[in-house]
Formats: C-alpha cells, structure tokens, sequence
C-alpha cells in the first residue's frame, strides 16, 4: 500500500490505469491497473473521537441480541478486533453482504490463552479454523457483549482507518500468485514486467516507483481490505479470495516471530455471508 505525497486515492487509481496502460498498452493496461485494490491502513489511537467508527482493537464485541458467544470445546474464543465495515464506506469496494456492517474477529489460541501470551510477550499461534471465528452483525441492532466465564477481553484499541490504493505483492515472496487460467497468468505476468519498470521511472512516472506492498520504515503494518502484505511467501495473493484483516506485531501483541496474521475469504463465500469459510495464516517476519 502506498500513497504520493499530495495524492488522494483516487488521484493514485487514475495515475495508474494511465501508466498500466502506457506502459503495457489500451487491452492489458486496464486489466493489470484493475489488480489494485481499495484498502486502509488501520493505527490505533488514544482518543475514541479519532477511531473510524466503532473500528478496534480488543474490548468487548458487537454482536447481535441471541447471538452466541464463539466457543471450542467449552472454551471462549477472544475477541481480536471489531472491524466497523460501515465507516470505511465508500473507499470500501468488497463485496460485503447484508446485515455485516461489523465484523467480530475472534481467536481462540493454542496451549495458552492469548491473554497470558501478550502478558508474557510471547508468541500467539493459529493451528486449525476451530482456532478463529469472523462473526458479522448489523451495526443497527448489535449490542456490547462480553465472554463467558472464563473468557478474555483485551484492552480495547480504537482504531482510524485510513484509505490507500493497494497492489498484490507478487513478487516479494517465494511463491507465485496462483494462475488457474491463461487469461490471468498473463495479466500477472504483466504486472510484473510492469513493476521492473517503475522503479526507474522518472518525472510523472517516477510517482510509483514505491510501489512494493511493503510498510514503511517504523510502520505498523495492520490493515484491512486491499491487498496484505506477504511475509514468508504468505498470503499468496489471489484474485478470487478478499482480505479481510491483517494485524501486525507491536507493544501489546506478537504473532509468531515479530510476524503477521492475516484473515481471509474467498469472494463468493464473503458474497454469500458464508463467513465459515474465512481462512487464517501466520507468518513470522
């Protein structure tokens, strides 16, 4: 994810299907530039007034009266973050269903609690979808709900939600984005001949030369929609699944070795609300 200095999201989007297209020509130039994704860059924040919405870290969840508190095996999963998909309307363009205007994403952990883990500094793990949970409700009737005993709450993070024009990271990882037919092979294929040419551009071109995926210097790298960013060679990016939610490590939690989570869903799974099918990945840094 990436932003010129002065330019909106939008500005960016234009600027590229430009380039894409003078670069790769009038046929394959809009189909690469169409890879880009709308996305947001999330920062918590001390003040509540800040957040986007009722987008956080932690605290309690937002669920629908009657809807039960996610378990396994008796125990309560923990609540990671409510993503208020409302607030982020209208950069949002995923295809999100009726009634999950919030999104609750819970994690249930392994061998230790999450909390004793952040206690402790010590590493959290996802091992099996029993281990994560993706709630929607309807911000109209979604009311604060805490775990059963003994459940968790993490301290609660208000988060701003800041929009940002993304593209895959295909090339910065081991593994090749998937390319299940010859149509999209090529418009991949393309893209990075594409990418092998901006970093040397110059003048009104040189404004994407950064455009990597990668988080600055310093940066946390929590963000949701668009496109993640890979560690390890995970996630791979591909066109018919949607990210969800990245969290990064930082003071208040570790995941693997200073690495990433990230949650997401094929698109017509999402299209349909059949958020059962979220899939979860870990990757250390």
């Amino acid at each position: 994810m990436w932003f010129t200095p002065g330019m909106l999201p939008d500005d960016i989007t234009t600027e590229l299907t430009r380039l894409c297209t003078a670069h790769l020509g009038a046929e394959t130039g809009p189909r690469v530039a169409a890879l880009a994704r709308n996305g947001f860059t999330l920062s918590p924040v001390d003040d509540g007034a800040g957040a986007s919405g009722r987008f956080r870290f932690g605290g309690p969840a937002l669920l629908e009266p009657g809807t039960p508190w996610p378990e396994f095996e008796g125990t309560p999963l923990t609540l990671l973050a409510v993503v208020d998909t409302d607030a982020l309307r209208p950069w949002l363009d995923a295809p999100l269903p009726a009634g999950a205007g919030l999104l609750n994403v819970f994690y249930l952990g392994y061998e230790s609690a999450l909390a004793d883990d952040v206690a402790a500094s010590r590493q959290a793990h996802f091992e099996a979808p029993m281990d994560w949970r993706v709630v929607p409700a309807d911000p109209a009737t979604a009311v604060e709900a805490a775990p059963p005993a003994g459940g968790v709450v993490l301290p609660a993070r208000p988060v701003r939600a800041d929009p940002v024009v993304a593209l895959p990271d295909s090339t910065g990882s081991h593994l090749a984005p998937a390319r299940h037919e010859e149509n999209t092979a090529e418009v991949w294929e393309a893209f990075e001949r594409l990418l092998d040419r901006l970093p040397d551009g110059t003048g009104k071109d040189g404004v994407l030369a950064g455009i990597r995926n990668l988080p600055e210097s310093g940066d946390d790298g929590h963000r949701a929609f668009g496109w993640p960013w890979a560690m390890q060679g995970m996630p791979v990016p591909v066109e018919t699944r949607v990210h969800l939610l990245q969290l990064d490590t930082d003071p208040a939690w570790t995941w693997a070795d200073c690495g990433m989570v990230t949650f997401e869903i094929p698109a017509d799974a999402l299209r349909a609300g059949d958020f059962s099918q979220v899939d979860c990945t870990m990757e250390s840094c």
